[in-house]
């Protein structure tokens, strides 16, 4: 095991695991730069290839990978995301190991080009999470009230601010005023974070990963969160309207609803432009102007 310094910092029964589990020999390890705290390795072995993820029992986002395990032990065969092959907690670890899917895959990219293969694929693979994930049977997700409530409380932050400091206020206020938390509830089963960032594309299958924020709610939130990206991407606000509208669960959203979420997710983006890491600033800059501007169109349309 000297020969993979890779896995030095995980405990020796882990370690035994790994080397000698269903991978095969290991041909070699590289390291993967994710946003978490904790271990990321591509194993590549002879008779497979996994994505491990790897954090001690004390860290601080434990409840992350909890969260993600049981969605994905959850999820069923024909749902578009990688499966858990196996997990493990010992000696002071949580390990997950995943079918590598994104070794040469890409992010989705939300391309207006209209030669893009891209956007039809990730429309349908949000279609299909609605119908595959509802009902949802992952008995230990969190209801959506939890996600809602995080972003209520960077919304707030924001909403605190002077006027001349949070700009476009009235247009979050009258979102927000007509926004109710029980309209949202429901028994799908929600990734949480859908973005280009967790959407990835290999041989023209969309694969949905990281299901750390995933919670139980009406099937609308998933798509409804995913919209500002089409802005951001560069569609205008009445083309995503029209891309949106090929997925069911949308059309099943009330529009107030729809508008108060783009609120309080446009308002968390703000709010990670202020608290967030700086290397995503401008992206989290781009995301807010995005979500202004579909907030708008949302607001018109009421």
């Amino acid at each position: 095991m000297s020969d993979f310094p890779e896995l030095a910092r995980l405990p020796y029964t882990i370690r035994q695991l790994i080397v000698k589990g269903p991978t095969g020999p290991i041909d070699r390890i590289q390291p993967v730069s994710t946003s978490r705290h904790g271990l990321a390795l591509h194993v590549y072995g002879t008779r497979q290839a996994v994505f491990l993820r790897a954090t001690p029992m004390r860290s601080p986002e434990l409840l992350l990978y909890k969260r993600e395990r049981s969605a994905s032990l959850s999820l069923p065969l024909d749902a578009p995301a990688p499966r858990l092959l196996w997990t493990t907690a010992v000696d002071g670890w949580l390990v997950l190991a995943y079918e590598l899917i994104n070794d040469n895959a890409d992010h989705a990219f939300l391309s207006p080009d209209p030669e893009s293969l891209d956007v039809p694929l990730v429309l349908d693979a949000v279609q299909r999470l609605g119908k595959v994930l509802t009902p949802g049977t992952d008995e230990r997700a969190r209801p959506v009230f939890d996600l809602v409530t995080s972003m209520w409380a960077m919304a707030n932050h924001m909403l605190n601010k002077a006027p001349t400091v949070l700009r476009g206020r009235d247009l979050f206020e009258d979102a927000l005023h007509g926004f109710d938390l029980e309209a949202l509830q429901g028994d799908t089963l929600l990734h949480g974070n859908l973005s280009p960032r967790h959407l990835r594309i290999k041989d023209g299958q969309v694969y949905a990963v990281d299901w750390s924020q995933a919670c139980r709610g009406a099937a609308g939130v998933d798509p409804a969160l995913l919209a500002p990206h089409f802005v951001e991407a560069g569609y205008s606000p009445e083309h995503t309207e029209a891309l949106m509208a090929s997925i069911p669960a949308w059309n099943e959203l009330p529009a107030a609803q729809a508008a108060g979420l783009t609120a309080l997710w446009t308002l968390a983006r703000l709010y990670a432009v202020e608290h967030g890491h700086q290397v995503r600033h401008p992206e989290q800059t781009r995301l807010s102007d995005a979500g202004r501007a579909w907030l708008a169109h949302l607001l018109a349309r009421l």
